[in-house]
């Protein structure tokens, strides 16, 4: 509880020690099956009793759009606003994408303030696990990967497909339109090796009607032995 307490103080004295004090350092949205884009808007005031200048507002990646209604030039008291706008493509489960807010005389790597959008996109369809692994020269046993669709409405794996013929897939249906494993066996494990197995499903949002599983054979790992010297 003491430290849960420092660190609130800790958090609150470096907020108020920004040059612009936010309404909200991070923004948490749940988007619907079929949206596409984000919007996050945060609210500022200049509460210091100098003049604060924006140089910019950065996003940093090309998904992301950044806007500054009010201008760039907040004298004391003075409020603004701050637009994301994040085009989430293909994204599911949870992503956070820091947003930087550069102002007059920041390096390029070290902005003023950092914000943080936390965004959360239905997972319809869930592998678990995604990747499978064996070592080099372990026996080849086949390993499942569960597949299971959390859409009130059916979800149908339509097709499964794999190039690699070092690895043998087998789809099999547990609940139509619900449930399904996909049992993968390599043919040997001699090798490193690395494939991928496509599942195309029948939903009409292309977020969720392509799935990937991936399968490494990879060498085991050797723990460090530690020298010891005897006196």
């Amino acid at each position: 509880m003491k430290v849960l307490i420092l660190w609130c103080l800790a958090l609150c004295a470096s907020l108020a020690a920004a040059p612009l004090t936010f309404d909200e350092m991070t923004k948490e949205i749940e988007v619907g099956v079929d949206d596409k884009t984000v919007v996050a808007e945060f609210n500022f005031k200049n509460e210091t009793d100098q003049v604060v200048e924006i140089a910019r507002a950065d996003g940093g990646c090309t998904c992301i759009e950044a806007g500054i209604k009010g201008g760039l030039t907040y004298k004391p008291g003075q409020s603004g606003l701050i637009r994301f706008s994040y085009q989430i493509a293909d994204v599911v489960g949870t992503v956070e994408k820091p947003l930087h807010v550069f102002l007059k005389g920041d390096s390029e790597s070290n902005p003023s303030i950092t914000l943080k959008i936390r965004v959360k996109v239905p997972e319809l369809v869930i592998l678990e696990p995604k990747s499978l692994f064996w070592n080099v020269g372990e026996e080849a046993t086949p390993k499942t990967v569960t597949i299971t669709m959390k859409d009130a409405k059916p979800i149908k794996v339509t097709s499964m497909s794999g190039a690699d013929t070092r690895f043998k897939q087998e789809l099999k249906t547990i609940e139509e339109g619900k449930k399904y494993e996909m049992v993968v066996t390599p043919a040997s494990t001699n090798n490193v090796a690395m494939g991928v197995v496509h599942l195309e499903t029948d939903h009409p949002s292309r977020r969720y009607r392509t799935q990937r599983v991936f399968m490494v054979i990879k060498n085991q790992l050797k723990a460090a032995s530690a020298a010891v010297s005897k006196p």
